[in-house]
């Protein structure tokens, strides 16, 4: 599993809305993902060998911190064993649907977890390979 520092989280909104604009590469029941190379964005450091990543899980969507916390949580474990994969890129993950309350029993469910990371494997497995 690669290390913790393969991973960077995007902190500046011009980077955010520079990938978001970029378009969908791949969209899942409740997730799009937008990528963007990393020497096209460009207010990044084009020297980092990183994964950047973003998340926006807005609050329309998961009302309760806890939600939103362990969604994004579940996003950046399952980044993080694809950072080799995904080098000198930068990534946005944005929640597009609520997840069914009634479903599960907490966010911090076994079931929520899971329901979640399958989603965003099938997200990155049905990924358009165009950059």
């Amino acid at each position: 599993m690669p290390s913790q520092s393969m991973i960077a989280h995007i902190v500046d909104k011009e980077v955010f809305q520079e990938v978001l604009r970029e378009g969908i590469r791949s969209r899942s029941e409740h997730f799009t993902l937008h990528r963007l190379k990393a020497q096209i964005a460009s207010n990044l450091d084009t020297n980092a060998v990183n994964l950047q990543i973003g998340v926006v899980v807005p609050k329309r969507f998961a009302k309760k911190a806890v939600r939103r916390n362990a969604i994004k949580r579940q996003v950046y474990a399952l980044v993080q064993t694809l950072a080799l994969k995904y080098l000198n890129e930068v990534h946005v993950i944005r929640l597009n649907k609520e997840y069914d309350k009634s479903k599960y029993l907490s966010p911090t469910s076994k079931n929520f977890k899971i329901d979640v990371q399958k989603e965003l494997q099938s997200l990155y497995g049905k990924e358009v390979r165009t950059c």
